[in-house]
C-alpha cells in the first residue's frame, strides 16, 4: 500500500502542484494521503480524483486566489487585533469562504481516495485525525488544518479546538503507516520564509521557533519510519526565492519549480536504484566466477 504525505508551507503549497504533475508523468499511484496545513487543501483536491484532470483544477485554484481572498482585512486590522487581545491577527472567516467556494465535497466518504487530515486540540493536546471517521466534515478538516497561530484562531469541532496539524508534524509518517502503508511519497515544502518577519518581527522570531519544533517532530518521525523499516521516497521542495504568507503572486513560478525539483529528484532515484541493482547481480554472480576460475 503506497501512502502521499503532502506537508504544510502556506503560500509555497504551489510547489506541491508542480510535484504532483511530476509524480503522475511517473506513473505513481496512490492508495492513501495524508496532508498538513496548505498540504490538505492539496491533497483534497487530489484524492477526490487523482488525476491530470484534479492537478489543472488545482493550478486554476493556485494562479486565480488572491491575498484579498484569505487576508481582507489588511495589516492594519491585524495590528488592531493584536492591541485589543484577539485569539489571531486575521479572521479566518474569509477562508473559510474561500473553501466552501473550492472544495468539490463536503464529507471524506466522497473522496476517491482514502484522506488523513491531523489537527492537534489544544484543550488535551491530543490529535484528532479527520478522515478516521468517513463522515467528518470535510470544510471543518481544511479550516482545522489552517488554523495556524498567530495567524488564525483555533477552529471548534465536535467541542474540539484545533489548530495546524503541523504542530504534531509537518509530515506525520505514523499515520500513514498506522493506517497500513508500506511505502510513502512525501512531498516535503523546505526553506523559504512563510512568515512576513519584516512586519511582525516578533512572529518572525516565533516563526523560528515554530520551525525549530517542528523539526525536532519530523526526527521523531523519521526514527519511527527506520523502526518500521518502511521505504519512503522522499521528496524535498525548496522555493527559488522568499515568498511571503501574504503573497500570492508567485504561483506559476512555484508550480513550474515543484515539477523540475520532483522531476529531478525521481530521476536521482531512478538512476540510484539501477546500480544498486546491477552492482547486486554482480555481487550475486561473485561466487559464480570464483568457481569457474578456481576449476582452471
Amino acid at each position: 500500500m503506497r501512502a502521499l504525505i503532502l506537508s504544510g508551507g502556506s503560500t509555497r503549497g504551489p510547489l506541491q502542484v508542480g510535484a504532483l504533475r511530476a509524480l503522475l508523468e511517473e506513473g505513481f499511484k496512490f492508495d492513501m494521503i495524508v496532508g498538513v496545513s496548505i498540504g490538505s487543501l492539496n491533497g483534497i483536491m487530489f484524492a477526490y480524483k487523482p488525476t491530470m484532470e484534479s492537478i489543472e483544477r488545482l493550478e486554476e485554484i493556485w494562479l486565480s486566489v488572491k491575498k484579498e481572498d484569505i487576508f481582507p482585512e489588511g495589516r492594519v486590522k491585524a495590528i488592531f487585533r493584536l492591541i485589543t487581545n484577539k485569539k489571531s491577527l486575521f479572521s479566518n472567516d474569509a477562508f473559510y469562504k474561500f473553501i466552501l467556494k473550492t472544495v468539490p465535497v463536503m464529507t471524506f466518504s466522497e473522496l476517491s481516495l482514502q484522506m488523513f487530515i491531523p489537527a492537534v486540540n489544544i484543550k488535551n493536546r491530543r490529535v484528532y485525525v479527520f478522515g478516521d471517521d468517513p463522515y467528518d466534515s470535510v470544510p471543518d478538516a481544511l479550516m482545522a488544518s489552517s488554523a495556524l497561530p498567530p495567524y488564525f484562531p483555533p477552529w471548534k469541532y465536535k467541542g474540539m479546538y484545533l489548530i495546524d496539524g503541523g504542530f504534531y508534524s509537518n509530515l506525520p509518517y505514523d499515520i500513514a503507516i498506522g493506517k497500513g502503508a508500506k511505502e510513502i511519497v512525501a512531498l516535503h515544502i523546505v526553506g523559504g520564509r512563510s512568515f512576513d518577519d519584516e512586519i511582525y518581527n516578533m512572529y518572525g522570531v516565533l516563526a523560528q521557533a515554530i520551525g525549530v519544533l517542528l523539526e525536532a517532530r519530523i526526527r521523531e518521525q523519521e526514527n519511527i519510519v527506520r523502526k518500521k523499516k518502511v521505504k519512503v521516497i522522499y521528496i524535498p521542495l525548496d522555493p527559488p526565492f522568499d515568498v511571503s504568507i501574504f503573497d500570492f503572486s508567485k504561483t506559476k513560478e512555484l508550480i513550474n519549480s515543484g515539477y523540475v525539483q520532483a522531476k529531478k529528484k525521481l530521476s536521482e532515484i531512478t538512476t540510484h536504484e539501477t546500480l544498486t541493482q546491477k552492482f547486486k547481480n554482480i555481487l550475486k554472480r561473485i561466487p559464480y566466477l570464483n568457481k569457474i576460475a578456481a576449476s582452471k
